[in-house]
């Protein structure tokens, strides 16, 4: 129960709130975002709320939906509101609340207003305790901010698990990278979920911002691929497990994103989510589908790229590319997928999803057959978007598809048809007809066959040509059949045509639909084609005097039918002209016969080629002079409107030379290249110097032909009703832009007038019918405005300008682009014009929040064109004024030419009126400033009114316009730097506001508003100073204290900028006027001073670097630091900052400013100052003795600059005459010790000053330094000569410098002995010797006359065993520096100094901890000494140090101590010769023993070193000793049970130290041979076991159990140890076992041990042990079967055995169980364990249940170890084994049914057959 209340009472601890408990109260207030804990801790929450208010109220003007926060959480009532006073329902609406704020507040954390709002949520609802998550989540996006680590300072200290990688940023407030972040999101899913949670939930409340998307599409992006990484590292069956794990857990989340709808940057993330998942795993196809599935939403095309890069980096992933039925649904429905998927092809592999896509389409072709599917498919293919491989299976798909199709199969007609045509103009594609024809000639397939009617239509075409009709070979069956097929479809075409005279007539024809139906059914038969062409109401016989006729087959080849269609109309038109023998002019046929000769179809193209040789003939034949010709058409073309009246006309000897001259000797290139025709007849109207390229062209065209011909295609062009022809010939004629005097526009213009009038959806349905792109038709038509036609021009800005013109917005957007190309060629006045037009169209019409449906388009032109001056300007007049009061009115010029500036707004403005103003004036600010023509010198008037207008609204009306200050500002900034680079130009002064600007900059919030100001301040500044410099000192002012702490780079990279151009001018101004004293400057470095703590620590020094630099450094850089420090006293960073301020500059310089601080100082000192009076004031001898500890500091933080001190030393080591740096060096160390002079009584001030001296000196090259020791040493204050000695002390240990200067640091060593000899002052002493013995280390071994000399004084006992013990210590450490020199030549005074130095160990060990660096010091002058000189230690002085030693030991000095120690004691076993330290060794055992058990380890620690360093040979030679010292170690039980001090071991002590003597005697074994070490072995069985009376059997038994405890070691690692360390012992295994030669010794005595066993004697038992032990490493090791002989084997085995009846007593299986069968094991005979099992079987049926229980064990042990050998005595053992079953102990039950199974596991057979 108290268990269960303490944790109710800690937990409820923990959850508590303190209410009583003050001082947490306190800390918790302190806990601020703004503010440091110890101010926020002094603030109440009114002041609090006033604060956070303020950044609300900013925050409402930045975005309104932040006023739904102004009834709840900003309102009066909240600052009476307690968390801790609600309830949990009320808290939980209270989260709600506070979360949704804080999603909104995200996207504005970085500004100043948002940190305020924050601040209030921190300090009075506590969300960095209660809604730690959410707080977290928000900031995280700015993990890099300093904000950021604020944040972390104010989280609990226990976060929950998702943010538990935040915990070490939290102890050490620092920032973690996004690496960490993209760690934990990798390893952490739990904080992945969060943050996904987090983002999606900002979405859907409209909270999101581009910050917090790219963040987590950042990180979630990174920890996919880590996590993908991870789970590759692993087994298949594991990385398949691992990746359907991810798979769950990362595709809901991205589920969930992608059903975000109307957030495109989320659905872009979540592709390359998507898509990094797809690259980085191994995924099946279904799994890509689903993904692919996901992508194509409803709204995909929104985001159409993102979304295809990522369906394609999906598909590149599948196996099988067969794209899922909506996703490809959606891709054909996408109307730009084509232009898209070529755009992506340069930079992402889009390959497989075109492949998909095309066999998409043509597998639906067999279903349906669209015409856009067919556009795509050829695009597709011509687009080259797929490998070489994908593109050939592509067509040989289609190939195959098109040939598979029988006329009378169910396919419907036109995929029949179109699949036929798109095949034909595949194969005749300039594009991709080579590799079509490749596929084709690969496939074995005619290109006939590919659509079988077109190959029966040329099939029988060929049976005509070469079988007249009634030629006997034309099969009558197929006449019959032809013949039915007409009369069929003949019956459905009407008889007449009304009063219809031509098929190209603008009004619609009835009949032309039925016809052009039959002729489709019926052009296969040629039959069929003469009989459709006399029907009556085609009016063959007519033809001549209408053009009905003709014109349905020139309709026909123009059309969309398929090509043989085609090619059948064509023929018919050419067999009747070939026929006709009247003459006439057919010439309304020439735009529809160039039309067909660039048909893609070859078949088409090669038919008008026979038709255009044919005409050639029929003109030829038809010449009559200067007859002229009917013109066939003539009024009736185009019906009986205008258009057949407008139709311009050729004469018929031009027509005649168009197809002899032009045509007919080119139709080889134009059949081969359907755009031949083009380049020819654009080369031919345009003149002879294009025509000469065209060899073929038999002779030029003159002027009046080729306007002629010019003329009547322009004319056909604008009056066709067959859009393709139209398209067609505005393509050829928008290449030439006039004949002569005939301008293309004049003649084209209609085409576009006639266009603009038509609704886009009527032009859309009409470009469809005729397969032509409605966006390529427009921009053709555009196209033919050239800048020279006013009209043109005109007509181009009437589309623009019509805003309403939704009905063709894509003919506006052409006109758009085809200004945007013409724009440099348009006149002056006319971009004036057009620029406006494109203005109003960027911006939303009055009344309306959106753009026109080109508005983007044309401000995207309008950015991009270079604007006039007089344009820009004309802008700036038109601008609307802000008002302030949220009003509209006229524009500025207007208002400014009111009376009294009174302006004629209107009360009723809507804010969105404002919003449109604000949106025009900031695209106007945006052209000017974004404009790259020079010479707009004339717009910074105009840019200065507006932006006083600016200030005048930001001002009165608190309105956001911040942006459009900046614009302004920084279009004034470039017209500034212009007119800077123009010294000639004038300007305006009279505009130019400086106290507006210098308003701006100290009163705008936005740190945009005021760099753009400083900027322009600069500028100005340089171009005309004397408008700005009177009143520039506020704002520099204003820079010091608030805007030097902005943190951004470019901020301070501005304010530097602007101080480096206005700060020279200012001092320069302030110089002239108070002349150049300190008080000039003296307001300047203040406010500087005073804005140091609100300067960026990464930016301050550059900042006052530059600040320095402008007023000079050697004569105001002193009065700065005297301020500096003032004002911030003894601050760490401060003094660190003034001393790398001070190093920027060089050592002339650093010294002056010494001297002169220096001076400063000690001008403080006098009744009247002088020097600081302009910058400090001064009140009494207590502010002076503060003012002197403030700035003390800083001297030494100067003077111990690396590069000053390497300069300086090399410049006072000269010994020029005239040296001026030595001079000033002199004079900064009078004024150093004039300065210290003055400190004599005050402690503090003795240390700074003594520090700032050690600097100073530390300038001096050593040589110098040892030249004026002398005379600094004769200062009259003893503190001086102390730190003159320090500093001294201090140059010896920098080795580097002083290796040049031995000479002069050997000069020390006399001065120092003479320091140590004749002064009282024990710190002079101190560093005396201190210095000399640095000097020794270094220099000794060079000079060891001058080092003897030293240490005859060191080591007199006067020092060595003075009464202060720094002084012992400090001479100790120089002796032990001085004998590691001297070595040898020290031996006449070791006499005196090892007595002295024992005679203080002997001291210290007595006194303890007290003297333990006297301790220490003396053992590291024994371990020198035994290093150098060890046979000096021999005798009474080795047995003391040893004796001393094991003191020490046990007197627990600590850890230091006993390392000293160990290290020294240590050496003697290494370097003192064996006989004086075996002799030592054994007279101090006694000691050893007595001192304890660690005392005995170390004693033993030099006796094994000894044996280990020392040869084998000095070991045999002192065999005899060692065997006499082991002897009385093994004595050890004994004669510590004889001692007085019983308790000092213990039972772990003596085990400790038998294991110590163990190890050595085991290293001694290794070192002797048999003849040497038999001897020691029998002599020390006899010392054990015979050499103590009978009656001192309890001693015996000691002896005995330490013998034993060697010998159970000797055994055991013998066999494995010693044959690798001795040759004798390896020769020993190979001869015989080693129990052969020693075990016979202690047999007898075993037995007798084991039989006199008594478990009721404690006192037996471990020698119990420890011989089974040795017995047991006996049988392991016994390899010549020395147990199997009976003398051996009987006693040792019934011993063994006999001890299974102490069972009830003592275990058995630790030792007895194991002994037995290793015992069995080494015998290895049949009989002997007979003998073994009977003996044991014996105790099977003892009285006591342990015995047989034993027993059992001990059968069963035997069983699992020798087997079926062992078992073989099975039939023994079975009556014991039947009784054993039904024994009444469970437990030997048990175990028995354990033994019978590993018996039977063992056999494989059972044993109850055996056992009943």
């Amino acid at each position: 129960m108290a268990t269960s209340l303490a944790a109710q009472l800690a937990h409820i601890h923990v959850n508590s709130t303190n209410p009583l408990e003050l001082k947490a109260q306190k800390r918790g207030h302190s806990q601020s975002l703004l503010f440091d804990p110890y101010v926020a801790a002094t603030q109440d929450f009114d002041t609090i709320y006033r604060v956070s208010y303020e950044g609300f109220q900013d925050l409402c003007r930045l975005d309104n939906r932040f006023r739904q926060f102004a009834v709840d959480l900003f309102s009066e009532q909240s600052k009476q509101e307690d968390r801790t006073q609600m309830t949990v329902a009320q808290n939980e609406q209270l989260d709600v609340v506070l979360e949704g704020f804080l999603g909104l507040v995200g996207a504005k954390l970085l500004l100043k207003p948002a940190l305020k709002s924050v601040e209030w949520l921190i300090r009075r609802f506590r969300v960095h305790e209660h809604n730690t998550m959410c707080l977290a989540l928000t900031f995280l996006p700015y993990h890099e901010a300093p904000v950021f680590a604020t944040l972390l300072s104010i989280l609990p200290q226990t976060t929950p698990p998702t943010l538990k990688f935040l915990q070490p940023y939290i102890k050490s407030l620092t920032c973690p990278s996004h690496h960490t972040i993209v760690y934990t999101a990798s390893n952490n899913r739990l904080f992945l979920a969060a943050l996904s949670s987090y983002v999606f939930k900002a979405c859907r409340f409209g909270h999101q911002y581009p910050t917090l998307i790219s963040f987590w599409a950042s990180t979630t992006g990174e920890a996919v691929a880590e996590m993908c990484g991870q789970s590759r590292h692993t087994r298949l069956e594991a990385v398949k497990q691992n990746q359907k794990e991810l798979m769950l857990f990362l595709l809901p989340i991205l589920n969930e994103a992608l059903s975000l709808t109307g957030i495109t940057d989320l659905r872009v993330a979540s592709y390359m989510v998507l898509t990094v998942l797809a690259s980085k795993s191994e995924l099946d196809d279904g799994v890509l589908a689903a993904m692919m599935e996901a992508v194509v939403t409803p709204d995909w095309t929104e985001t159409a790229n993102a979304s295809l890069i990522s369906l394609a980096t999906l598909a590149e992933r599948m196996r099988d590319i067969k794209l899922p039925k909506r996703v490809f649904k959606a891709l054909v429905s996408h109307q730009r997928l084509q232009e898209d998927l070529v755009a992506l092809h340069n930079e992402y592999n889009v390959g497989k999803l075109a492949f998909g896509t095309v066999l998409g389409i043509i597998r639906r072709l067999g279903r349906s057959c669209e015409r856009s599917d067919l556009r795509l498919l050829r695009g597709l293919l011509e687009a080259r978007l797929m490998p070489s491989a994908s593109g050939t299976v592509a067509f040989k798909k289609l190939l195959l598809f098109s040939k598979g199709i029988d006329i009378s199969s169910n396919a419907l007609p036109d995929t029949r048809e179109s699949a036929a045509d798109l095949v034909l103009c595949l194969a005749g594609s300039p594009i991709v007809g080579a590799e079509m024809q490749a596929v084709i000639e690969e496939s074995r397939i005619d290109i006939g066959q590919v659509d079988q009617i077109s190959q029966k239509v040329i099939h029988k075409r060929k049976r005509v040509v070469e079988h007249p009709p009634g030629d006997t070979e034309i099969d009558d069956v197929d006449q019959q059949e032809e013949l039915a097929a007409f009369d069929e479809l003949a019956a459905q075409i009407p008889t007449n045509t009304a009063y219809e005279l031509s098929f190209l007539s603008h009004s619609d024809s009835y009949v032309f639909a039925s016809l052009e139906k039959a002729f489709q059914g019926l052009c296969s038969s040629p039959i069929n084609v003469e009989k459709f062409s006399n029907l009556p109401v085609l009016r063959k016989s007519l033809a001549l005097n209408e053009p009905l006729f003709l014109s349905f087959y020139a309709r026909v080849w123009c059309g969309t039918c398929s090509a043989n269609v085609r090619v059948a109309a064509v023929l018919a038109v050419r067999k009747f002209v070939s026929e006709e023998t009247r003459p006439a002019d057919v010439q309304f046929l020439l735009p529809y016969i160039l039309y067909g000769l660039s048909d893609a179809a070859p078949l088409v193209r090669g038919a008008i080629g026979d038709l255009i040789l044919s005409l050639t003939h029929f003109y030829a034949l038809a010449d009559t002079g200067n007859v002229a010709l009917p013109i066939v058409g003539h009024g009736q073309i185009y019906g009986p409107g205008e258009e057949s009246r407008k139709t311009s006309w050729l004469s018929c000897e031009d027509v005649r030379h168009l197809f002899a001259a032009v045509l007919a000797p080119s139709l080889e290139e134009c059949l081969l290249d359907p755009h031949h025709l083009s380049c020819l007849l654009v080369a031919n109207i345009s003149g002879s110097r294009q025509v000469q390229v065209f060899k073929n062209v038999r002779s030029e065209l003159k002027m009046a032909s080729r306007i002629s011909i010019f003329t009547s295609l322009s004319s056909h062009a604008v009056n066709t009703p067959l859009f393709a022809v139209k398209f067609f010939l505005l393509q050829m004629l928008s290449k030439i832009e006039k004949v002569g005097s005939t301008c293309r526009t004049k003649l084209l213009l209609p085409i576009l007038s006639n266009l603009s009038e038509m609704a886009e959806a009527e032009v859309t349905n009409t470009c469809e019918r005729d397969k032509i792109d409605i966006s390529d038709l427009v921009e053709a038509a555009v196209g033919a405005v050239i800048p020279s036609d006013i009209a043109g021009m005109h007509a181009l800005k009437d589309i623009i300008e019509r805003r309403g013109n939704a009905a063709f917005p894509r003919l506006q957007a052409a006109a758009l682009q085809r200004l945007q190309g013409i724009w440099s060629a348009v006149r002056p006045d006319l971009q004036s014009t057009f620029a406006t037009i494109l203005l109003e169209l960027s911006l939303p019409a009055s009344g309306n929040t959106t753009t026109a449906p080109n508005g983007a388009k044309a401000l995207e032109i309008l950015t991009s064109l270079p604007l006039s001056t007089a344009t820009l300007e004309s802008f700036l007049d038109d601008l609307p004024t802000l008002p302030t009061h949220l009003r509209s009115g006229p524009s500025a010029p207007k208002r400014r030419r009111l009376s009294n500036g009174q302006s004629t707004q209107s009360n009723g403005t809507s804010l969105g009126g404002l919003e449109a103003n604000i949106r025009k004036i900031s695209l106007v600010l945006e052209l000017v400033e974004g404009s790259k023509t020079r010479g707009h010198h004339d717009l910074l008037n105009g840019l200065f009114k507006v932006f006083i207008d600016l200030q005048c609204s930001q001002k009165h009306a608190q309105s956001s316009v911040a942006y459009l200050q900046v614009l302004a500002m920084d279009a004034m900034l470039a017209t500034v730097n212009e007119i800077r680079v123009s010294p000639n130009t004038k300007v305006d002064t009279a505009s130019i506001r400086a106290d507006v600007l210098f308003d701006c900059i100290r009163n705008t919030p936005s740190p945009q508003v005021r760099n753009a100001g400083l900027r322009l301040l600069s500028a100005l500044a340089n171009l005309m100073p004397e408008l700005v410099l009177h009143s520039v000192m506020p704002v520099i002012t204003f820079i010091a204290s608030t805007g030097l702490h902005e943190e951004a780079e470019y901020s301070s990279r501005i304010i530097k900028q602007t101080m480096d151009s206005i700060i020279p001018r200012l001092v320069g101004s302030l110089h002239k006027r108070k002349g150049s004293s300190l008080s000039s400057v003296s307001d300047l470095l203040l406010s500087f001073a005073a804005a140091f703590e609100h300067v960026p620590s990464q930016r301050r020094l550059e900042l006052y670097t530059s600040l320095i630099d402008k007023i000079g450094p050697d004569t105001h850089l002193y009065a700065f630091l005297v301020i500096l420090m003032d004002k911030y006293p003894r601050n760490r960073r401060v003094i660190e900052f003034a001393a790398n301020l001070t190093n920027r500059y060089d050592v002339e310089s650093q010294l002056k400013t010494v001297a002169r601080y220096l001076e400063g100082i000690l001008d403080t000192s006098r009744p009247k100052p002088t020097v600081l009076v302009d910058i400090m004031t001064f009140a009494g001898k207590q502010n002076i003795m503060d003012l002197w500890l403030n700035l003390l500091p800083l001297v030494p933080a100067i003077l111990t600059n690396r590069p000053l001190i390497s300069v300086s030393r090399k410049a006072l080591a000269q010994n020029d005459g005239d040296n001026a740096f030595k001079l000033l060096y002199e004079h900064a160390l009078d004024q150093m010790f004039l300065v210290i002079d003055k400190f004599d009584e005050h402690r503090r001030l003795r240390t700074l000053g003594g520090r700032a001296l050690d600097a100073m000196l530390n300038l001096l090259p050593m040589s110098a330094l040892a030249d004026a020791f002398p005379k600094l040493m004769e200062r009259t204050q003893a503190w001086t000569r102390q730190h003159v000695l320090a500093s001294v002390k201090h140059r010896l240990g920098d080795k580097l410098n002083v290796q040049s200067a031995q000479k002069a640091c050997l000069q020390f060593m006399p001065r120092l002995v003479a320091i140590i000899r004749d002064t009282s002052d024990i710190s002079l002493k101190l560093t005396a010797i201190s210095a000399i013995d640095r000097i020794v280390t270094l220099f000794g071994k060079r000079h060891l006359d001058a080092v003897v000399d030293c240490a005859g004084t060191i080591a007199s006992r006067q020092y060595l065993r003075a009464r202060e013990l720094a002084i012992r210590v400090a001479s100790l450490s120089c002796l032990v520096s001085i004998v590691g020199v001297a070595r040898d030549a020290l031996i006449p005074l070791m006499p005196f100094a090892v007595p002295a130095a024992i005679d203080n160990l002997e001291e210290s060990v007595a006194k303890g901890t007290k003297m333990a660096t006297v301790h220490n010091m003396v053992y590291s002058f024994f371990k020198t000494l035994l290093l150098h000189i060890p046979w000096l230690m021999n005798g009474d002085n080795l047995d003391r140090l040893m004796t001393l030693s094991q003191r020490s030991a046990s007197s627990c000095l600590g850890k230091q101590c006993d390392e000293a120690r160990r290290e020294a004691v240590l050496l003697i076993g290494e370097r003192i010769e064996a006989r004086i330290c075996i002799g030592a060794l054994d007279r101090t055992w006694d000691t050893a023993m007595a001192e304890g058990p660690i005392a005995v380890k170390e004693h033993l620690d030099i006796l094994r070193l000894l044996i280990e360093q020392q040869p084998k040979s000095t070991i045999v030679k002192h065999s005899g000793a060692l065997g006499d010292f082991f002897l009385k170690a093994f004595d050890l039980r004994r004669t510590q049970s004889l001692s007085q001090v019983h308790g000092v071991y213990g039972d772990d002590g003596i085990a400790e130290a038998e294991g110590a003597i163990n190890v050595c005697a085991i290293a001694m074994v290794y070192k002797l041979n048999d003849s040497t070490f038999r001897p020691f072995f029998t002599r020390a069985m006899d010392w054990a076991t015979i050499s103590l009376d009978k009656e001192d059997l309890k001693f015996r038994n000691l002896r005995r159990t330490t013998w034993y405890t060697f010998l159970s070691l000797f055994f055991s690692t013998l066999k494995v140890s010693l044959a690798s360390k001795s040759i004798f012992w390896m020769l020993i295994f190979r001869r015989q076992s080693i129990v052969t030669s020693y075990a016979t010794v202690i047999i007898e005595d075993a037995v007798g041990v084991l039989n006199s066993f008594s478990p009721t004697d404690m006192g037996l038992i471990l020698l119990w042990r420890q011989v089974l032990q040795t017995l047991h490493a006996t049988f392991a090791h016994d390899q010549d079967d020395f147990y199997q002989i009976p003398s051996h084997f009987t006693p040792i085995s019934s011993a063994l055995i006999f001890q299974l009846s102490h069972a009830a007593h003592i275990s058995m299986e630790p030792e007895i169980i194991p002994a037995i069968v290793e015992l069995a094991v080494a015998t290895d005979s049949s009989a002997l364990h007979k003998e073994m099992n009977a003996a044991i079987l014996k105790y099977t049926r003892s009285d006591g249940a342990a015995v047989r229980l034993a027993a059992v064990k001990c059968e069963r042990a035997l069983t699992d170890r020798l087997g079926e050998e062992w078992l073989a005595l099975l039939p023994e053992m079975l009556p014991y084994i039947s009784e054993l079953q039904e024994d009444d102990d469970e437990v030997i039950e048990k175990e028995t049914l354990r033994w019978i199974q590993r018996i039977e596991e063992i056999l494989g057979e059972s044993l109850n057959s055996m056992l009943q």
